[in-house]
């Protein structure tokens, strides 16, 4: 099977050229993610966060001082119960301790004292106490919130009813949460801890009308100038409730008095296509463009609706440049909407502005770069990411983007020691770090130093079984590069054995076996691929080819196929399988109009090599020959296209 054909994991299609953040995308490279997690007084909580993007907190925090509350789920959801950790139960309110309480925050002249009620510690409050704490500790999560729920009512002490809310948050137990909260507000209505938690308990639970007149009560304590930041806020609460569709509505009626601004209008925008309202959403940022016509975030959100609006978008930030020709952000928002409508040579030019008038910025230099690298002017690129790379090094920033960037400009020109340095200066901190020395083994084996890439590769020591996993199978690409195919299979078939449920491997693996010509291998692995993961076009395009490149169960390859186009119409690589399936099956002008479109989405040698045999075949020899020779520009020692031109006796 031919090597453009072996990939450790499935090819993506092409990626669309963004500005920033760059994602790194080697061979082989882990997807790596990080737990966290809190404990206070038993409470977890889990909350989205948008990457790379700084937030305000101006809906939270609006008072001189901070007041904390236990954090709510940002959606219910049922778990184990898990025990809490051990916390200072409440004491019992009295005159003496209400300034005391170690887990309030100390009152100000604007901010309102807890109400505590005047009642005397008896010591059947103490003994009630003392009798929950210990069933916490024990693990009876149910007893103890039920003891301060009746300590509450009983008391109407407000810290009873807060210490039920913390013991339900954490259990995960939503519905008791929002039934304690409820009764903490009751009990303290003017306490805006309890008011935050019980809003936040509604729109968690989907009774986001319940929660109106609370968020309006906050909304309304916002400063003024920090009210727009709020409405957003507030929009992204909404955002987590179940009840979506009743979002709008409610949004609708908290803004009321701040339709004009534009703020309002783009979170009516963003709740509106939360609930599947486009027309209605383009109409919110209409308005929103016509109230602050330079609104990058309105702009932006325009912009990726549709080509319509992008237009629309484009030009008004065209117009608000010409005025304000100083507006960082404006311009930074037109490049990346004239990226996104591909107008490449444009939004060079205004990446270019940005670039000479704030010459440190790290995402205008990588955007230039990826620029360059698309336009094929490695020579230009290969400056900006200098620059990017000292940037971020006197930024104290990872530079690794940059560094692998300028290593693949390197051994594309085949200068390879060049390539090896750019990668060696990747920190072992860096998330890039193994990626980059599996890319330094892999230049290591394009020079011949198979074994040498493979001594690397054994150096790197990793308690890491994911990581582990991506060092045996960059190990069996460097023996596939050496054509040393039965070792590279016994290779993985270990790994195979210990992890027999990772489709990435089982690819891989399969994909081996074809090289080996251990067909029925690769059948049984591309098979058990499909049945973990139906969806998985790579499988289907592989076995489907693997069976048409022997010529055999031929009409078994062309459904195959059918089924891998079907859910990646766009690939060249399936639409090349699939015109091949097509003109061993004697439909030649069907296969030649995949393969131009093939060809046309990705000029590669194999399927230049196809293109060139269905040419030749369909009569067309001359433009046959000038098809091959432009695939042996693009690589000469493709082994498919260097057998078919010696099959036709054409030179290169």
């Amino acid at each position: 099977m031919p090597n453009t054909r072996f990939q450790s994991i499935p090819a993506a299609a092409p990626s669309v050229l963004t500005v920033a953040p760059v994602v790194l995308r080697l061979r082989g490279a882990l997807a790596r993610g990080a737990w966290a997690g809190a404990t206070a007084l038993g409470v977890t909580c889990a909350s989205a966060i948008m990457a790379f993007l700084p937030s305000s907190n101006a809906f939270a925090q609006t008072g001189p001082v901070a007041q904390s509350a236990p954090k709510a789920p940002a959606a219910p959801a049922s778990a184990p119960v898990a025990t809490p950790s051990k916390a200072s139960a409440p004491r019992a309110a009295s005159d003496t301790d209400a300034d005391d309480d170690s887990d309030d925050v100390k009152p100000t002249a604007e901010i309102p004292r807890e109400k505590l009620p005047n009642v005397a510690l008896s010591s059947e409050i103490v003994f009630e106490v003392m009798a929950a704490e210990l069933s916490l500790q024990q693990g009876n999560l149910a007893p103890a919130f039920n003891t301060y729920v009746a300590l509450a009512n009983r008391t109407k002490d407000p810290r009873m009813a807060r210490r039920a809310v913390e013991i339900a948050l954490g259990a995960r137990q939503l519905g008791d949460a929002l039934i304690a909260a409820r009764l903490w507000h009751q009990l303290d209505p003017s306490w805006r801890p309890a008011s935050q938690l019980l809003a936040s308990l509604e729109v968690g639970t989907g009774h986001v009308a319940e929660a109106e007149p609370l968020l309006v009560e906050e909304l309304n304590k916002v400063p003024e100038a920090r009210r727009g930041q709020a409405i957003l806020e507030l929009q992204q609460m909404i955002a987590r409730s179940p009840e979506r569709a009743t979002g709008v509505d409610s949004l609708k009626r908290m803004l009321a008095n701040d339709m004009q601004r534009p703020e309002a209008q783009l979170a009516i925008a963003r709740s509106q296509l939360d609930a599947g309202d486009t027309a209605g959403a383009r109409t919110s940022l209409e308005t929103a463009l016509k109230l602050k016509p330079d609104y990058e975030a309105a702009a932006l959100l325009y912009g990726q609706m549709g080509p319509e609006e992008r237009t629309s978008a484009i030009a008004g930030l065209k117009t608000f440049l010409d005025r304000n020709p100083n507006a960082k952000e404006a311009r930074f928002a037109y490049a990346k909407l004239l990226l996104a409508d591909n107008q490449l040579d444009a939004a060079q030019k205004q990446f270019e502005t940005l670039e000479t008038r704030y010459p440190h910025e790290l995402s205008t230099l990588m955007a230039l770069a990826l620029l360059n690298l698309h336009a094929k002017h490695p020579e230009h690129a290969e400056q900006y990411l200098q620059k990017y790379a000292a940037e971020a090094e006197q930024q104290n920033t990872d530079g690794a983007q940059a560094y692998v960037y300028l290593a693949q400009i390197a051994q594309d020109r085949k200068d390879y020691p060049a390539a090896d340095k750019w990668l060696s200066k990747i920190r072992e901190d860096s998330n890039a770090y193994l990626p980059a020395q599996i890319g330094r083994a892999q230049l290591l084996a394009d020079q011949g130093k198979v074994e040498e890439g493979r001594a690397l590769l054994h150096g790197i020591k990793s308690s890491d079984p994911r990581e582990q996993l991506a060092l045996k199978r960059a190990e069996s690409d460097l023996l596939v590069k050496a054509k040393r195919y039965d070792d590279a299979e016994k290779l993985l078939a270990v790994e195979v054995k210990n992890n027999p449920d990772d489709p990435d491997l089982l690819y891989q693996y399969g994909m081996v076996a074809e090289l080996n010509k251990h067909y029925d291998v690769m059948e049984k692995a591309m098979r058990r691929v499909m049945t973990s993961q139906p969806d998985n076009a790579q499988a289907y395009n592989a076995l489907g080819y693997s069976l048409t490149e022997r010529n055999t169960r031929l009409p078994e390859a062309l459904k195959l196929l059918q089924k891998a186009s079907s859910l990646a119409p766009d690939d060249p690589y399936i639409m090349d399988s699939l015109a091949w399936v097509k003109y061993r099956l004697g439909d030649k002008q069907q296969a030649l109009d995949l393969l131009r479109r093939a060809y046309g989405i990705q000029a590669q040698a194999e399927i230049g090599a196809h293109l060139g045999e269905v040419l030749w075949e369909s009569g067309q020899q001359d433009e046959a020959r000038k098809t091959w020779r432009e695939a042996v520009k693009l690589d000469g020692d493709d082994d498919t296209l260097r057998s078919t031109m010696k099959r036709y006796n054409v030179t290169p």
